[in-house]
């Protein structure tokens, strides 16, 4: 039984965040969009005619691979900033499924809190987000899930609403962060004039124990978590995270996404909390995996029970 006190050790470790590498690297791009469009917003509207438009950065990297933490994470950079009544720099929109036009619109007014976010016809809409836009300050608008986009039954691309995104661009309104699963790779694939106005982007594939680089990436992560839930006093000790095969066991479970070794890390302490546990042992993980990770999916082995 997980008691209020159990409970707190739990949300402790959801506040955790670590910022390595690439969310660094993502965090700085997404900055130099908010400037981008800040510098535009300023200018003259004869210079404004010198820029022919504002810029977009793919966020796609497969499920678990961390981008809405990222998002969040920044989120809560964001709401640190002195910002004056009323303005919100940075906005994140959730697309709906099978989304449309119309549909668009009304989640970006949903995301701005307007309790009439569908009402009203395509092109009132449309006046309205562009009005928060310019009202609320918005420098950047993160759109989520824009896989939404592609149909999982017929691969058809909502071609049509994927356009909006290039209109904002032109319209120098604000810059935009486009993120999803891989599948929705096909939207700066084939389109050419999106592809155009987006920058690099930054890699969140899984990482590889064979490249050195990424294999310290991985091992400073999980040594990072393990010390800060030793800090923030989720366990009462550190976890031994860095000792024997266990980064080997992690890294298998895993395949190397980060998202999904905090994910099997919350499931353990979940399991090491249920057994009256206050410091994470093997069997709280072999338990989590085959709860969690086996059972979903994740994985196909446990090498908490077997060895890396």
């Amino acid at each position: 039984m997980i008691d209020d006190q159990l409970l707190a050790r739990l949300e402790r470790f959801e506040e955790i965040v670590i910022h390595y590498p690439r969310m660094n690297e993502i965090f700085k791009r997404f900055d130099f969009l908010r400037k981008k469009a800040r510098a535009v917003r300023n200018l003259d509207p004869s210079d404004r005619l010198n820029t022919t438009s504002l810029f977009a950065l793919p966020l796609i990297a497969p499920s678990g691979s961390g981008k809405s933490r990222i998002i969040n994470a920044y989120m809560k950079k964001v709401l640190k900033e002195q910002h004056p009544p009323g303005i919100s720099p940075v906005l994140v929109v959730e697309l709906s499924a099978n989304v449309t036009v119309k549909g668009f619109y009304a989640d970006v007014l949903k995301a701005f809190g307007d309790p009439n976010a569908a009402k009203g016809t395509q092109q009132q809409l449309e006046m309205r987000t562009q009005a928060f836009i310019r009202k609320c300050g918005v420098e950047l608008l993160i759109v989520d899930e824009v896989h939404h986009l592609i149909s999982t039954e017929t691969n058809k691309v909502r071609w049509d609403v994927a356009e909006l995104f290039k209109g904002i661009l032109n319209n120098k309104s604000c810059c935009l962060v486009l993120s999803g699963v891989e599948n929705a790779t096909v939207l700066f694939k084939s389109n050419a004039q999106l592809a155009r106005r987006c920058i690099g982007p930054v890699s969140l594939s899984p990482l590889d124990m064979q490249n050195s680089t990424e294999r310290e990436m991985f091992l400073g992560f999980i040594g990072q978590l393990d010390d800060r839930m030793f800090r923030a006093k989720v366990t009462d000790e550190r976890n031994g995270l860095l000792e024997g095969d266990m980064p080997a066991c992690l890294y298998e479970v895993s395949e190397g996404s980060l998202g999904i070794v905090s994910q099997i890390t919350y499931q353990a302490l979940m399991c090491c909390l249920m057994r009256g546990g206050t410091v994470l042992e093997r069997c709280d993980f072999a338990k989590g995996t085959d709860s969690w990770a086996l059972e979903y999916g994740i994985s196909t082995s446990n090498p908490f029970r077997k060895g890396a």
